[in-house]
């Protein structure tokens, strides 16, 4: 499958809350990386969409654009939305955008992790100055902490 196509598949199927046919689209060992809840490896895929995803949203919509690979990386520029089901957001509507980075293996996606402006999604959904600390903060410990870093820290 191309990965335009297999990109699409798996948002698509994320979406629509299958979950399974999402995980069908990373290798045995593929893990997907969310911004939010953190590592998912393949047999979890389908319990990350269902009891994290579906269960804290609804009303997904999730465009992929310019997507492009060399069969060994992937790239595709997206913008994501959903009305929160969260305590506090109930209803309130969050647009985020994001470049999706897949490692990929014959066809399939060996690692999916984000770039993403999730800040924006999150004010709109309402999240209070210090929850928004706390998730920036999360996100900047796992920046400094990567290798390709460790340089700039300097």
């Amino acid at each position: 499958m191309e990965f335009s196509d297999l990109i699409v598949e798996m948002t698509r199927s994320i979406c629509s809350g299958d979950g399974k046919r999402a995980a069908a689209c990373f290798t045995e060992d593929g893990i997907y990386h969310d911004v939010f809840y953190g590592d998912f490896p393949k047999p979890d895929i389908p319990r990350m969409v269902s009891d994290y995803f579906h269960r804290d949203a609804e009303r997904f919509r999730w465009d992929v654009y310019e997507p492009m690979s060399d069969e060994r990386i992937g790239y595709a520029r997206y913008v994501f939305s959903y009305s929160a089901k969260l305590a506090g957001s109930e209803g309130k509507r969050g647009v985020f955008e994001g470049v999706a980075v897949c490692e990929l293996n014959q066809g399939l996606i060996a690692s999916y992790r984000e770039v993403a402006n999730a800040a924006t999604g999150l004010h709109m959904l309402g999240f209070s100055p210090e929850r928004l600390d706390k998730i920036v903060s999360r996100e900047v410990n796992e920046l400094v902490a990567r290798n390709e870093v460790v340089s700039h820290l300097d």
